[in-house]
């Protein structure tokens, strides 16, 4: 039931298949509640009308047929229900037996989240505000006639409606300014290029892992790396291979690190693991990612080798300090000929 769905008919569709089959219980049972025909012929009648209307309905959506005609005439069926069901209850139960609307207020919410899901928000205001007048005209022409008691559940209704209408705009606007704070968060924490954990990203990482450090003694380890003569693959490819070398590193990598480690680009062609291993299974990561890489032929470039620097985290470490001594590692690599892991203590 839970899943990623890539557009909002998908959405829509799940929603409607769980939510019918309830509405078709809920119609069957108000039928055989009030005895069939002989009680409430117009009741029975659009029970019945909408329960059969329903099941067809659900069959076209789990099909995925039609799924636009079903929604527009299930809105069609179901306002006219309302309207009808509204107006049998002002002048039967209000009118006649001075009760309350009962159970029917219950159903309101579902109606018009029904109504926006359809039409949108625009749309479904115009047409809530539509439906409400109806029923707010029918129940001011009837005021003098009711009850204390069948006037405050008809005020309770119209002020529901009203409260439901504002709710159901806003929580759109809500949900918009949500999903963009998401999606700018996502961003922000993302390399535009690679598509792993960015510079910004990093920085949180390293700073949640040294107070965990610091505070529970969980020391990591970081790994920090380099493709060689990078400069090189520019010059000569240009840099759209040189990006494309740059993507394919990345996934390379993904694809290759143990769970639970953390891959970012620091910049340029430098990248970063942050790895609970320590000591010589840090070492031992690290030099088989440098074997993937250079066992590795990149589109458009072939082989490549990358250079390694590894350390680990102390309490009194600082970002700068443990950056500073893993970068060591790596100028290490890059002097002993490069393609190698260096581990700084």
């Amino acid at each position: 039931m839970f899943k990623q769905f890539e557009s909002l008919d998908e959405l829509k569709r799940s929603v409607y298949l769980w939510v019918i089959p309830c509405i078709l219980i809920a119609l069957i049972l108000n039928t055989l509640m009030q005895n069939g025909y002989a009680e409430n012929k117009l009741n029975f009648v659009m029970n019945n009308t909408l329960t059969v209307w329903f099941a067809i309905s659900w069959v076209l959506l789990y099909k995925n047929r039609f799924m636009r005609f079903c929604e527009y005439s299930n809105l069609a069926l179901i306002s006219v229900y309302h309207v009808t069901t509204f107006f049998d209850a002002v002048h039967t139960y209000l009118l006649q037996m001075g009760g309350s609307l009962g159970d029917f207020i219950i159903w309101m919410p579902i109606y018009f989240m029904f109504i926006f899901l359809t039409l949108g928000t625009k749309r479904g205001l115009y047409f809530s505000i539509g439906i409400s007048a109806l029923t707010l005209a029918d129940g001011i022409m009837q005021l003098e006639r009711l009850s204390i008691e069948s006037i405050d559940s008809l005020f309770q209704f119209y002020f529901a409606s009203f409260v439901y209408i504002v709710v159901l705009v806003y929580a759109k606007h809500m949900f918009r300014a949500y999903a963009t704070a998401e999606i700018f968060k996502k961003h922000a924490y993302v390399d535009a290029l690679t598509g792993i954990a960015n510079r910004y990203r990093i920085d949180e990482w390293l700073e949640n892992k040294l107070n965990d450090c610091q505070e529970m003694n969980r020391c990591f380890s970081i790994i920090f790396f380099d493709l060689d003569y990078f400069k090189r693959i520019n010059d000569r490819y240009g840099h759209k291979i040189g990006d494309s070398v740059l993507k394919e590193l990345a996934e390379l990598i993904q694809l290759n690190l143990p769970k639970g480690n953390m891959l970012g680009r620091w910049g340029g062609e430098e990248f970063i693991v942050i790895t609970d291993a320590l000591g010589n299974e840090a070492v031992n990561l690290a030099e088989f990612l440098r074997e993937k890489v250079e066992a590795h032929c990149f589109h458009g470039a072939g082989g490549l080798t990358a250079s390694f620097g590894v350390t680990n985290s102390r309490k009194d470490d600082t970002i700068d300090s443990l950056l500073s001594r893993v970068d060591e590692g790596l100028y290490r690599s890059k002097n002993c000929g490069r393609n190698t892991v260096s581990s700084i203590c």
